[in-house]
């Protein structure tokens, strides 16, 4: 062999060699190459994929054969079930272990009951209505909102999904996963995959103008639903930092307004995340996500709002 081709074979392997390393650092040491995958849908814009099993940045993360961030309702031997239905804030997001997840904690705290949890990041009330529209409430006998302000004027858009935040498709390496991740904040521009998928097809009803479309009329509907169905409700509102700080902003009243039509119990956990900022342990991950003791504050407000829902009066 030359010394030429002597070189550029040395040079292959070397690469070879540092896209192995590289490739395991991201899979093992990062957690990447594993992201929990979503599916585009027509009436709810999209949701968690059934039945996955994944660890990512050292985080497991649950779906069920129902798209929920909760064992089987198949295998989980549960005597009575809870859905709890919400967004990012309820499902926990990257950084938070299923065995850290509000729900988890409040279906160990209580074990003959299962709390599921039925949510996706950037998910509103509509999104909320179309799932159970989807799935029904799968025998459950409480319904437990988790909302925030933003969900006040939180419609569903159908827009094209990121293949970053909300993966239909494992990458094919853990590497390239990261390379997407990190190209647009360091090398804008370059080597970040574009966006290039068709807007998500949606059904007539979920494009239509009428109070269905509406994230307030999303939640009247459901209510109206629960009180025919008999069945428990109640509310629980999130607040960020910044309205801790500054005072909640018009949808969090929005929403009261259309619980309290209803008659349906309302817990507000801003005091109880306001008084762990004062006590200098931090609830947030950031301006709106819980951390770990973000989450045990919302397990416990979960288990109080189970004690007091009721079936939803009529209108007023």
């Amino acid at each position: 062999m030359t010394t030429r081709r002597r070189t550029v074979a040395y040079g292959a392997l070397t690469l070879l060699a540092l896209a192995l390393i590289g490739e395991g650092i991201a899979r093992f040491a990062l957690g990447l190459g594993t992201p929990p995958l979503y599916v585009e849908d027509a009436a709810m814009e999209y949701r968690p994929a059934p039945n996955q099993d994944v660890r990512r940045f050292g985080k497991r993360h649950v779906y069920n054969e129902d798209g929920m961030r909760s064992p089987s309702l198949e295998t989980s031997g549960y005597e009575h079930l809870t859905l709890v239905l919400g967004d990012s804030i309820l499902n926990g997001g990257t950084y938070t272990d299923q065995s850290g997840l509000s729900t988890s904690l409040a279906s160990a705290a209580a074990p003959d009951r299962l709390f599921g949890n039925v949510s996706a990041g950037s998910w509103g009330p509509g999104n909320i209505r179309a799932w159970l529209e989807r799935y029904g409430t799968l025998d459950a006998d409480t319904l437990i909102f988790v909302l925030s302000s933003h969900d006040a004027s939180d419609a569903m858009t159908f827009a094209p999904l990121d293949p970053v935040a909300r993966p239909t498709r494992r990458p094919a390496l853990a590497l390239i996963e990261g390379i997407r991740r990190t190209a647009p904040r360091y090398l804008p521009g370059f080597l970040a995959e574009p966006i290039r998928y068709r807007p998500i097809p949606h059904s007539t009803v979920a494009n239509a103008g009428d109070a269905r479309a509406s994230p307030l009329g999303s939640l009247s509907i459901l209510l109206a639903e629960a009180r025919g169905g008999a069945l428990p409700v109640c509310l629980i509102k999130s607040q960020t930092m910044s309205e801790l700080a500054g005072g909640p902003e018009p949808g969090h009243e929005q929403i009261t307004g259309v619980f309290d039509a209803r008659n349906v119990p309302v817990l507000d956990m801003g005091p109880a995340l306001a008084d762990s900022l004062a006590r200098g342990d931090d609830p947030f991950q950031d301006d709106i996500h819980l951390n770990a003791t973000g989450q045990a504050i919302l397990s416990e407000t979960i288990l109080a709002c189970q004690q007091s829902a009721r079936v939803p009066g009529p209108a007023r």
